[in-house]
């Protein structure tokens, strides 16, 4: 089974970028898509392999959490600080027109 799991880019320098996956685990990767510093990247096998929309990064991390906890309370407990730092930068940003109005509040 293949795990994407979404990241913040903190930096960039050519084709790699520092990524936060949030609760300060941080890593350098190999940036396969366009990204700048504050977007949001699905990241696979040590590459950065799509964008995502913050919300989108949100929804992700929930499912994790929800298959991580069906596997272990302490790998769903890892997620909480990352799910945590998401939901208070999406609190902060306006919403977007983009979503359109299809994401749940969580």
């Amino acid at each position: 089974m293949c795990w994407g799991v979404p990241a913040r880019v903190l930096e960039v320098e050519g084709f790699e970028a520092v990524v936060d996956f949030g609760g300060g685990v941080r890593r350098r990767v190999l940036l396969l898509v366009d990204a700048a510093p504050g977007d949001y990247v699905v990241v696979h096998a040590g590459s950065a392999i799509g964008k995502v929309k913050p919300e989108e990064a949100l929804e992700i991390l929930l499912a994790l959490k929800e298959v991580a906890e069906s596997l272990s309370p302490e790998a769903a407990e890892a997620l909480d600080k990352a799910i945590e730092e998401l939901r208070s930068s999406l609190a902060g940003a306006a919403p977007s027109k983009a979503a359109g109005g299809s994401h749940q509040a969580f």
